[in-house]
Order: structure tokens, then sequence, then C-alpha cells
């Protein structure tokens, strides 16, 4: 700055102050006791701007934030210990919350404004949601290791005539397996439960069979028991992410879905026992986080 631009700079600071702050002389220039303090302020001022700055742009490059993500349990216990591995890896003072519970209770969650997106497999017509499907995840049939039917690479709609049936007493995957019920028409009333590892815990006590989809299937292993796909029809689910069109992504989200998508590419989950990435083009992606 020229010394005519600077004492005029000077000058109009002084008039916003309304007290001299610099004292000039032909020989010197020094600050009167008000420009000392003024001066101590200001360098505060500067700093905490400095500050402030610096803390935003942690936000805008992901690397600082809060992720809120709902799951249905499959998804929660099977794929995402190792995205949020992989993600606080590069970005460990990003707050991570994983809320696992089924398709209902999350939709109430992301309705009460609790999560910043959601996993689900239940989708509705409300046009104030984005939807994105990843995966097609078909129903598998569940039995003890030792029952004659594990020996099978498929199992037929003969196969289950007069079995005992264990199921879900309500939910998106009861709603999944109706159709397969239907066609089975057991004699023998249902055993009903309310949590999958229920389920599980009474195929592998012997009680009877079920039907679960593939990645619950996984994240609920038990070394009593095995699963098999199914020779006839095509029941599966369709998970997709879920986000609320008015509520805007802070960037540490963005990324993490980002990396979701590039990593379930990866072999560990492409076709695992049956389970398709439905492939989701990038401006598909682009069109949801925006």
């Amino acid at each position: 700055m020229g010394q005519p631009a600077l004492s005029q700079a000077i000058a109009n600071l002084e008039g916003i102050a309304g007290v001299k702050l610099i004292t000039r002389t032909t020989r010197s220039l020094k600050l009167t006791p008000a420009g000392e303090v003024f001066y101590k302020d200001a360098q505060r001022v500067l700093d905490t701007n400095k500050r402030l700055m610096k803390n935003i742009a942690l936000w805008s490059n992901s690397a600082q934030g809060k992720i809120s993500i709902l799951a249905i349990p499959s998804i929660a216990h099977f794929q995402l210990p190792e995205i949020v591995k992989k993600y606080r890896a590069t970005y460990p003072d990003v707050a991570i919350e994983v809320h696992d519970n089924t398709d209902l209770q999350l939709r109430h969650m992301l309705d009460a404004g609790e999560g910043d997106f959601a996993f689900i497999s239940k989708t509705s017509k409300d046009t104030d949601l984005k939807y994105l499907p990843i995966l097609k995840d078909p129903l598998r049939w569940i039995g003890l290791k030792s029952d004659p039917l594990a020996a099978k690479k498929k199992i037929e709609l003969k196969d289950m005539q007069d079995r005992q049936l264990i199921v879900l007493r309500q939910g998106a995957i009861r709603e999944m397996v109706e159709p397969l019920l239907s066609k089975i028409k057991s004699p023998l009333p249902m055993i009903e439960v309310d949590q999958q590892s229920t389920l599980i815990g009474m195929v592998a006590a012997g009680l009877g069979i079920s039907f679960l989809p593939s990645l619950s299937c996984q994240s609920w292993a038990n070394p009593e028991t095995t699963h098999r796909a199914l020779s006839f029809g095509d029941f599966h689910r369709i998970i997709q992410i879920t986000r609320y069109v008015d509520q805007d992504l802070m960037p540490c989200v963005t990324e993490f879905i980002k990396l979701y998508l590039r990593n379930i590419q990866d072999s560990k989950f492409n076709s695992k026992d049956g389970v398709e990435i439905i492939t989701v083009e990038d401006a598909a992606i682009v069109k949801f986080l925006n």
C-alpha cells in the first residue's frame, strides 16, 4: 500500500474508532494508549478469524463432522464394519454413529431427522425422498447342516412340504416371505418370532426350517445352520440408500456414501451367495447426493 493510501486508511479507521490510534510526527510513528488496546484486540479478532476459517475448511474437506447412518441389521452387520474402518483410516476426526433397526423403525427415525441417510429395503411413493438402489438380495432357505436338504445346491418347492416353518412375525422380510408361504401351504402351524437372531436360534435347535435374505443369512451365521438358494420363483428385496430431498448432506457424509459405493464393487461383496450389485451410473450418484 502506498503512503497516501495508508494515511487515508488510518484516518478512516480513527474516524470509525472516534479516537486517535497513532501519533505521527515527521520523525516518528507510534501507537497511542487507545491504539495499543485496539491493536491487541485486533490481533485476537484476526486470530479467531483464522481459527474459524481453518475449522470450517476441515468441514468442507470432509476432515471434520458427524455422520449418522440408519441401516437394516444385515447391512450394519455384514458391510458397514469394513466401510467404517476404511473411512476412519482417512478421516479419524469424523464422528460416526450407526443405528441398526427394522425398515419401519428406520423410516420413523428418518422422518424425525435422526439420520443423514438410510439403508432400507422398503420404499414408498413419498416424493420428499430420494432412492438409490444398490443391491438385489434374494431369499434363501435356512436349515441345519445335518438336514438332508443341506446336501442340495438348490431347494425345490416340494422339499419343503410338511416341514415345520419358522418365520418372522412382521416387517419387510415377513412381507417378502409371504408369497413363498402361500406356495408351500404347510399344514403345520408356523412358529413366529420377532427377531432374526431368535429365528436362527430356533433353526439351530432343530425346531424347523426358515427363510431369510442372503445378507441376513450371512450376518446371522450359526455353526449349526446353513443356507441354500431356492430353485423356483424370484423372491428378493431391493436394498437402497434413502434420504430426504430437502436435507443438505455435509461433505463428510457424501464422502462416506461415495466410499461405500466404490467398495461394494469389491469381490468380497459382489455376487455373494446370490447378492447382486446394481450398477449405479455416475449421473445417478450426483443427482442423489445433490
